[in-house]
């Protein structure tokens, strides 16, 4: 076993317009996820997000509520990379514009592709991690905990 793991804790948040939700990836990323982050050292997961999406998109949004945690080994499909997310759900504070077309994020650091995706449409693409997908299409009324491989086959039940 590795005595110096590579291990992370992320931030993501769901925000959903018009039964679409919004997604980014990375330039070279071969699916979409949650816009989140890493959780710096003395900062909530709610904050987390609420930072992320003000700097990505400069939206001003607020964590309303704790989705779920899924504990992620092979996150993104690269091998021993161990991530713990929490996912909450966002409201936005004014206007958020819903379109169709793929867009730039705005924060020149990293190139962030973003779309709002469908809700009916979540089986046509890849979303990481796997086990994101069956929670987003059975929308939870309570807090769930999944355990993820993102190598696997096929994601496990939460």
């Amino acid at each position: 076993m590795n005595p110096y793991p590579n291990i992370r804790i992320r931030a993501a948040g769901m925000l959903r317009r018009e039964n679409r939700i919004l997604f980014h990836r990375i330039k070279q990323g071969d699916g979409w996820v949650l816009p989140g982050g890493r959780v710096e050292t003395g900062e909530t997961s709610a904050a987390t997000i609420e930072r992320e999406f003000r700097e990505e998109l400069g939206l001003r949004v607020r964590a309303s509520r704790v989705l779920g945690v899924i504990e992620n080994f092979n996150a993104y499909r690269y091998d021993g990379l161990h991530e713990i997310s929490i996912y909450h759900e966002m409201t936005a504070e004014g206007d958020v514009p819903v379109s169709d077309a793929p867009f730039k994020g705005g924060d020149a650091t990293v190139e962030l592709t973003f779309r709002w995706i469908p809700v009916e449409e979540l089986d046509r693409h890849r979303i990481y991690p796997l086990a994101l997908k069956a929670m987003l299409m059975d929308f939870p009324d309570e807090v769930k905990h999944f355990v993820n491989d993102d190598n696997a086959d096929k994601a496990p039940k939460g």
